[in-house]
């Protein structure tokens, strides 16, 4: 398994504090579901999920960054829930669940990531780890 250098985790956590994570607004709260992932197949923990507020069905910008600020992936909706327990239902519900799998369209390597999430004036940010 490879480590993830210091100063890779060190800029990240400058770049994407925690407090910014999940912070409570006008369009309620929004939330990353997974922080550390490892896509290994086997069913758990294998993408990175953020649950989104948005009952006015705004348009979601979604993306995920590298350490160099190279764009590397764009977050897929998952599903539309109404929160805990999540209900499957892609039609209708207050919560988008967008997903990042580093396994599709490519391999992306172990290392930490950025995740950006925009929703009307609000922007979510923070990290990802990957462990391979």
């Amino acid at each position: 398994m490879k480590t993830v250098p210091a100063i890779f985790l060190a800029a990240a956590a400058f770049l994407a504090p925690a407090a910014v994570l999940s912070s409570p607004s006008g369009l309620g709260q929004s939330v990353a579901m997974t922080r550390m992932i490892t896509p290994n197949g086997d069913g758990y923990n294998d993408s990175f999920i953020f649950r989104c507020y948005n009952p006015r069905d705004a348009a979601i910008e979604a993306k995920i960054f590298d350490l160099s600020g190279r764009e590397v992936a764009k977050m897929r909706l998952k599903q539309r829930s109404n929160g805990t327990p999540p209900v499957t239902d892609n039609a209708s519900g207050a919560y988008y669940d967008l997903e990042w799998s580093p396994n599709a369209s490519g391999h992306s390597p172990g290392g930490v990531y950025i995740y950006q999430v925009a929703v009307e004036t609000k922007v979510y940010k923070g990290t990802i780890t990957v462990i391979r």
